[in-house]
C-alpha cells in the first residue's frame, strides 16, 4: 500500500516463491534444515526476486517466451537485488524492517508447510 507506505516486499508470489523453493513438503531444505532458514536469509529472498524477474522477462513481450535461468544473464540481476535490499536494510535498521519482513514470510511459509503435511 503506497499511501499507508506498508506492505513492502509483501506479494503472494514472493511468499509462493519462498514456500514453493523451500517449504513445501517434508523434504525441503527450509524444513529439513530449519535452523538455516530462522531467520529467512536475504540471499534466499533475492534469489526469489531474481527469480520473478526471469519470469517477467520471459512474458516481455506479451507472449510468453522460455529464458534459461542462466547465472551469466541473472547474476548481475542477482547483485543489484542484493545490493538494493542489503541498502534498504541499512538504512531501515533503526526499525529493524528488514527482520520483521523476514519473520513474517518465514512465518507464512512454516505455516503453509505445516498445513501440507497435515
Amino acid at each position: 500500500d503506497w499511501e499507508m507506505k506498508s506492505g513492502i516486499y509483501k506479494s503472494d508470489l514472493i511468499q509462493s516463491g519462498i514456500n514453493d523453493m523451500q517449504f513445501v513438503n517434508c523434504i525441503n531444505e527450509g524444513i529439513v534444515y530449519a535452523e538455516y532458514f530462522d531467520p529467512l536469509p536475504m540471499k534466499m529472498m533475492v534469489l526469489v526476486l531474481t527469480v520473478i524477474e526471469c519470469y517477467i522477462d520471459e512474458w516481455a513481450t506479451g507472449v510468453r517466451k522460455d529464458i534459461k535461468f542462466a547465472l551469466v544473464t541473472y547474476s548481475p540481476v542477482y547483485l543489484v537485488h542484493l545490493e538494493s535490499l542489503q541498502r534498504f536494510e541499512e538504512r531501515t535498521s533503526a526499525y529493524k524492517l528488514w527482520g520483521k519482513i523476514s519473520v513474517n514470510l518465514l512465518d507464512i511459509a512454516w505455516s503453509v508447510s505445516r498445513y501440507l503435511s497435515g
